[in-house]
């Protein structure tokens, strides 16, 4: 881990800062990376044929460089870091 991204304990929560954004252990978030649409789609169709639409589970942020989804557990979020495990 470089000298940028730090793990930090907030009591049972973890959070990586990178920069000025901090992921939660909940968080999974997936660069653009200059990837094409068919690979978006396809990232995007895993991650609904596991865990249903956006809103029960977890919630997808968009931003310009990379999407964010924070689940509701740690569980699901560890699980789609295994299912991402070659995007991410």
């Amino acid at each position: 881990m470089n000298t940028k991204n730090k793990l930090r304990n907030y009591g049972t929560t973890h959070v990586l800062a990178l920069g000025q954004m901090t992921l939660s252990e909940c968080d999974v978030r997936v660069d653009w990376d200059n990837q094409n649409g068919f690979w978006w789609n396809e990232t995007c169709s895993l991650v609904l044929e596991v865990f249903g639409l956006p809103g029960n589970r977890y919630e997808s942020h968009p931003d310009s460089d990379y999407m964010l989804f924070t689940f509701k557990s740690k569980k699901d979020a560890d699980l789609c870091r295994i299912l991402l495990s070659e995007r991410l």
